[in-house]
């Protein structure tokens, strides 16, 4: 006798003993990659946009805590800090501090050579410490300046500092500055390139 379970069917399969199982036909998988490639296209600026803001927000937000705790340490020690900063391109850059009046180089980090120190402690941000590379598009003053210990200002009252940082298509900027009234402030130079959360500047430093 011919057991009943050898004419049992697959239930994966027809009437016909054929695999009802469906794939992906071409036509199918074309119109999902179409749809991918359009929600990437319309992605992807919104995704540039975002990370041109990244780079100078947090440009900023990284040279402003800087100065500013360097302001806070003149106060402490009360001592002078003189304040160094030199720029030749985006790319190479540097600010250096050093307790004291007179200015340090900072272009000289060795720590055998280099004279922006405290407590035998190079002092010195540049371009290799940064999130975001190439952003410095300006800096401008007079190169130095000194913070006075009895109240954070500047020693003399005529010098500013002001850092202008852009991003890659300069669609988007920010400028920290420094007043001659110790302020370290993070502003948009203009309408045009300005970033949602700053004011515009109300003070042009040259």
């Amino acid at each position: 006798m011919t057991s009943s379970a050898q004419h049992r069917k697959d239930p994966q399969k027809g009437k016909k003993e054929f695999s009802t199982t469906k794939g992906f036909t071409l036509i199918e998988l074309l119109i999902v990659v179409a749809v991918i490639a359009i929600i990437t296209s319309l992605a992807l600026p919104s995704y540039r946009t975002i990370i041109e803001k990244r780079q100078v927000t947090s440009g900023a937000e990284q040279l402003g805590a800087f100065l500013s705790a360097v302001q806070m340490e003149s106060v402490k020690r009360s001592e002078n800090i003189t304040v160094s900063y030199s720029r030749t391109d985006a790319d190479t850059w540097c600010i250096g501090i050093v307790t004291g009046l007179t200015a340090c180089d900072c272009t000289d980090t060795d720590a055998a050579t280099a004279d922006c120190k405290i407590d035998d402690q190079v002092r010195i941000i540049n371009e290799s410490d940064m999130m975001f590379p190439g952003i410095m598009a300006a800096m401008d003053g007079d190169g130095s300046f000194v913070f006075d210990p009895a109240r954070g200002l500047m020693v003399d009252r005529t010098d500013a500092m002001e850092l202008e940082l852009s991003s890659d298509n300069n669609a988007y900027a920010l400028n920290v500055q420094v007043t001659a009234t110790g302020r370290v402030k993070t502003c948009s130079d203009n309408a045009s390139t300005d970033v949602p959360g700053y004011d515009l500047c109300t003070v042009d430093i040259q």
